[in-house]
């Protein structure tokens, strides 16, 4: 059945790998959003951006993911800094 699911694929006699149908998808989208929301970012000043201003605004190559989505990965990949500030969160990209 995960054969035919497509989450087994054989690797050898007796051994498999594991897969993930769809994955390619998901990465292209990721990868897209994730340098939309860098480039966000960088192109405001000082390279800080607060996050109620970034989600307030529509990008096209966030609607598969959400911005919300792509802003916790940036911060999880540790591309962004989150830092909380009296008006609100506010998003600075790390050094390269």
């Amino acid at each position: 059945r995960l054969v035919n699911a497509g989450l087994l694929t054989v690797r050898d006699v007796g051994s498999w790998w594991l897969s993930i149908p769809g994955i390619g998808k998901f990465i292209k989208h990721l990868t897209r959003g994730r340098k939309a929301v860098l480039a966000a970012i960088r192109k405001s000043r000082c390279g800080e951006l607060l996050q109620a201003e970034l989600e307030a605004r529509t990008m096209r190559t966030a609607g598969q993911l959400g911005l919300p989505y792509l802003v916790h990965d940036a911060v999880g990949a540790q591309a962004v800094k989150r830092i909380v500030t009296t008006t609100g969160a506010l998003l600075r990209v790390e050094n390269e």
